[in-house]
């Protein structure tokens, strides 16, 4: 049996064979007759087409290109605000803003 016939147990569709997948169950023989009579009268499924190769890729992400020091050298002067890497993240520490935090 190579049609596609449902479970009459579990209701699990399968492909083909005469023992389900998924419960183990037997194909009935109601269930055989309905199958082998789909699978003569419903034309075979068309072949989709092959899909495109997926474009590879950018190289350049701003999240994987590490940044030199210098250029945050310029931005950390201006600001009071501290960053620490972490995995996953930065820990941004702001400055004193109100005196007594």
């Amino acid at each position: 049996m190579s049609a596609l016939w449902r479970c009459g147990v579990c209701e699990t569709v399968n492909d083909g064979g005469r023992t389900c997948v998924a419960c183990g169950a037997d194909l009935t023989r109601r269930s055989a007759v309905t199958t082998a009579v789909r699978a003569r009268v419903t034309p075979p499924a068309p072949t989709l087409p092959v899909p495109a190769p997926v474009p590879e890729p950018v190289r350049r992400a701003v999240n994987r290109e590490p940044v030199p020091a210098e250029e945050w050298e310029e931005y950390e002067a201006e600001s009071d605000l501290r960053f620490v890497p972490l995995p996953g993240g930065c820990l941004v520490i702001g400055g004193g803003g109100r005196g007594g935090w």
